[in-house]
C-alpha cells in the first residue's frame, strides 16, 4: 500500500501531525516503534503553558506558545484541568517579589489567549495560610498565577483517536529500521513489526517527527540534525493529597532550586504528584537516558530549602530528554522554538520532511506548519482545520481568538541568543517602572485566601 505521508514517532508532535494530516484528507500512517505517548511526552511536567521563565530571555516563543496553548485548550478542554501555582518567594532568593510579580505581569498581557487569569499577590500570612506546609522563616510573599494540567498520554491518545476516525493508520510496537531511498528521495520505510517481520512500507513523503530521535531517524538517510539534548527527571509521589494539603483547593508550586538559578515545579495531578525537573546535559543517544544521583539529590534539596517534612522517597523517577534545536551558549538560554525543515530545499533530499524542536504546549501548530509543507510538496491535500475540529470531532469556535502573533525579529534573535536576552530584558525593565509607578501612586493591593478560593474554586471560567 502506497501512503501519502508516513509520520515516525508517536509522541504528542508525531500525534499532532497525523491528526492534522488526516484532517486535510491526506492517507496517513504513523509508526512508533513502542505505545505513543510512553517516551518524552510522557515524562513532561504534564502542563500546557505559555513558558513564564521564557519571559527573562525567549519573549516571541512565550506569547506564541500561548497562543498555541489557546487553541489546544480549545480542542482538548476536557481533557485539562486548570492548577493555580503558587511562586513563593523568601528574603534569600534570587529574585525578590517586586521582579517576579513585574514577570508575572507581563505573562497576565498573554494569559488570555490561553485563556488564564490575572496573576495573585499574597503577603507572607497569606502565602503561609494557603501553603502552611512552607517554612516561615525568610517568607515575604508569594504570586500565584495558572496553567492548565493534562495526562500527556490521554492527549496523544485522543489526537491519534481523532487521526484514526479521518482515515489515518497508526502502527505502534513498530520500530524503523531503515529508509527507502532511490534517486536522491526517501519513497518509505523499513520497519520490524511486532512480530518480528520486516516489512518495507512506501509513501510520496516522509516525516520525521521523532523528537530526541530526529537525528538518529535522519542518519537513516545520511543527514544530520543539530539537536541539543538537555535531560529532565522528575521525581514520582503516588497520590498527591498527601503532599500539598490546603483547605483552599489544589494547587502546585514553583520554586527556587538549590542552586539559586532554576526552578522547580511541584505538580499535582491525577493520582500522583510530580516534582522536577532538572536540566543537564543529557546523552548523544535519547535510548540510553537514566535519572543520575545528583539529579535526585537536587530535586530533593530544593525542597528542604521550603519544607521540614517532605517524603524523602518518591515512588520511581522519569527521565526524558528535550528535543532542543542546536544552539550554542548558556543552557538557560536555549530557545525552545521549533522549525520544520524540507530537506529537499535544503539541497538534501526529497520526499522528507523533519519537525525538530518544540514542546507540548505548541504541538497543535507544529502539526499545523508540518501539514502546510506536506500540502505543498504533495500538491494535493485541504487547509489545516486543526484550530476549528475538537478532539471529539465536534466543531469548534474560532469566533474572537486571536491572530497568530508575528514577530519579524524572530529569525534574527534565533542567530543571536545574548540579543534575544536583551530585547526580554528591555521589554521587563519598562514592565518594571511601570509596576513601581503604580506601587508609589497606591493602585496595587495584596490578595488574600479567600481571593484565591473565590477564583479557584468557582465554576470554570475561560476558554
Amino acid at each position: 500500500m502506497n501512503y501519502d505521508a508516513i509520520v515516525i514517532g508517536g509522541g504528542i508532535t508525531g500525534a499532532g501531525v497525523l491528526r492534522d494530516l488526516a484532517l486535510r484528507g491526506l492517507k496517513a500512517l504513523l509508526v512508533e516503534k513502542d505505545l505513543p505517548g510512553r517516551a518524552t511526552t510522557g515524562a513532561s511536567s504534564h502542563l500546557i503553558h505559555g513558558g513564564v521563565r521564557y519571559l527573562l530571555y525567549d519573549r516571541p516563543t512565550t506569547e506564541t506558545t500561548a497562543w498555541d496553548s489557546g487553541h489546544i485548550v480549545r480542542i482538548a478542554r476536557p481533557l485539562l484541568t486548570r492548577l493555580p501555582i503558587v511562586w513563593p518567594v523568601y528574603a534569600d532568593h534570587a529574585r525578590g517579589r517586586t521582579t517576579i510579580e513585574t514577570l508575572l505581569e507581563s505573562y497576565d498581557r498573554f494569559q488570555p489567549l490561553k485563556g488564564g487569569l490575572p496573576h495573585l499577590r499574597l503577603n507572607a500570612e497569606e502565602t503561609a495560610r494557603l501553603v502552611p506546609q512552607l517554612k516561615r522563616p525568610g517568607l515575604r510573599g508569594g504570586l500565584v498565577f495558572d496553567e492548565w494540567w493534562v495526562d500527556p498520554v490521554r492527549l496523544v491518545e485522543k489526537n491519534l483517536d481523532n487521526a484514526r476516525a479521518n482515515g489515518a493508520e497508526v502502527r505502534e510496537k513498530t520500530a524503523v529500521t531503515g529508509l527507502v531511498l532511490a534517486g536522491g528521495a526517501v519513497k518509505g520505510v523499513e520497519v520490524l513489526t511486532p512480530r518480528g517481520e520486516r516489512e518495507t512500507l512506501r509513501a510520496d513523503l516522509v516525516i520525521n517527527a521523532a523528537g530526541p530521535w530526529v537525528d538518529k531517524v535522519a542518519r537513516l538517510a545520511g543527514l544530520s540534525i543539530p539537536l541539543r539534548l538537555q535531560q529532565g527527571t522528575h521525581l514520582v509521589y503516588d497520590g498527591n493529597e498527601a503532599i500539598l494539603r490546603s483547605p483552599a483547593g489544589r494547587f502546585g508550586l514553583l520554586l527556587e532550586a538549590e542552586d539559586r538559578e532554576r526552578y522547580v515545579f511541584v505538580i499535582p495531578g491525577g493520582d500522583m504528584t510530580l516534582v522536577g525537573p532538572t536540566d543537564i546535559t543529557s546523552p548523544d543517544d535519547p535510548d540510553h537516558l537514566s535519572p543520575q544521583p545528583a539529579e535526585t539529590a537536587q530535586l530533593l534539596g530544593t525542597l528542604r530549602r521550603y519544607f521540614d517534612s517532605f517524603p524523602e522517597r518518591c515512588s520511581k523517577t522519569i527521565v526524558a530528554a528535550r528535543p532542543i534545536l542546536g544552539q550554542t551558549g548558556n543552557a538557560k538560554l536555549l530557545s525552545r522554538e521549533f522549525q520544520v525543515l524540507d530537506h529537499a530545499a535544503r539541497g538534501e533530499r526529497s520526499g522528507f520532511l523533519t519537525i525538530a524542536g518544540g514542546k507540548m504546549s505548541d504541538f497543535r501548530l507544529m502539526g499545523e506548519e508540518t501539514g502546510n509543507a506536506a500540502v505543498r510538496l504533495l500538491k494535493k491535500g485541504g487547509s489545516g482545520r486543526t484550530h476549528s475540529i475538537a478532539l471529539d470531532g465536534s466543531s469548534v469556535s474560532t469566533e474572537g481568538s486571536a491572530d497568530r502573533p508575528t514577530h519579524p525579529l524572530t529569525p534574527f534573535l534565533r542567530r543571536h541568543p545574548r540579543l534575544r536576552e536583551l530585547h526580554a530584558l528591555a521589554h521587563l525593565g519598562v514592565g518594571l517602572a511601570g509596576h513601581l509607578a503604580r506601587r508609589l501612586g497606591g493602585k496595587t493591593r495584596d490578595d488574600t485566601v479567600d481571593d484565591f478560593t473565590r477564583r479557584y474554586n468557582a465554576p470554570a471560567s475561560g476558554l
